[in-house]
């Protein structure tokens, strides 16, 4: 059984997903004034999600196809990126960061060894995604916070964080300045218009560029956008398929380009993101 203590620092942070009056632990659960209880789960996690108890978010073969392909260290470069932002624009003292649409928590972790006194809430809506974050050694140590989640209403109160990260992840601009204090920041990570080209002319006959609208977010002050880029080759089927796996792609690409791709024994990709700073109003 986890020990449910050494997060102690994040119930002051959640508020009830029904009546949204605050959470407070008592033994293996989480309840509010009004009689509602959430249970912690023995690895941990929090189900927050409106809708408990039904499929959401990656199933179990998109979450190991990712940490897989994540683990080769191909989008290290933009991990890097992005814990050092967070660290240069919030990193004194011990802030808390929530991490919506997390995932298995690859960035959460990162963020978590560049700023061990920070403490993060990974918040996704696949259990399976909150799961596979639960057992990295960050989680288990009390930094993370596993939370399932939708990032469309958050179980967080008004002002309660000083940062949150949103890798890849549905953009959910109200919620963000709702729950972040005044002068906390925002972090997106987006694909550039170039980004897995190389992936897409395999896949599609016409492979096409990605749309990248204007930056600026109402409720937010634009801090700035850098630009990361990475080639990286992926030396086996079955690293090519978990890249495809983990893209939205496979909902869209026709059989003749998975074809193409699984004949493949090699692929070089080139990797484009933007890292974009927001500063609430």
């Amino acid at each position: 059984m986890r020990d449910f203590s050494l997060a102690d620092w994040v119930y002051p942070a959640l508020v009830c997903p029904k009546c949204r009056l605050p959470l407070l632990r008592v033994g293996g659960s989480v309840r509010c004034a009004a009689g509602h209880s959430y249970d912690l789960s023995a690895k941990g996690t929090l189900n927050l999600s409106p809708a408990a108890g039904k499929n959401h978010g990656d199933d179990a073969d998109m979450i190991a196809a990712r940490r897989r392909f994540l683990e080769t260290g191909s989008y290290a470069p933009l991990a890097s990126a992005l814990a050092d932002e967070i660290a240069e624009r919030i990193g004194e003292g011990s802030p808390l960061i929530l991490d919506a649409g997390c995932g298995e928590g690859y960035y959460t972790a990162a963020v978590a060894r560049k700023l061990p006194s920070a403490r993060l809430i990974g918040l996704d809506l696949s259990p399976e995604a909150v799961r596979a974050l639960a057992g990295r050694d960050e989680a288990r140590e009390g930094r993370i916070f596993p939370l399932i989640a939708g990032v469309y209403r958050l179980p967080l109160g008004d002002g309660s964080v000083d940062g949150v990260i949103s890798a890849f992840s549905p953009y959910a601009g109200e919620e963000f300045r709702r729950v972040l204090r005044p002068g906390g920041y925002l972090f997106r990570a987006i694909p550039d218009r170039r980004h897995l080209f190389a992936l897409k002319e395999v896949l599609y006959d016409l492979p096409y560029e990605n749309e990248v609208a204007g930056f600026e977010e109402e409720g937010f002050d634009f801090c700035g956008a850098k630009e990361i880029r990475t080639v990286f080759t992926l030396k086996t089927p079955s690293e090519i398929a978990d890249l495809f796996h983990m893209t939205p792609y496979g909902y869209r690409t026709p059989p003749a380009g998975k074809e193409r791709l699984a004949a493949l024994s090699e692929l070089s990709v080139g990797a484009e993101f933007l890292l974009l700073t927001y500063r609430r109003a």
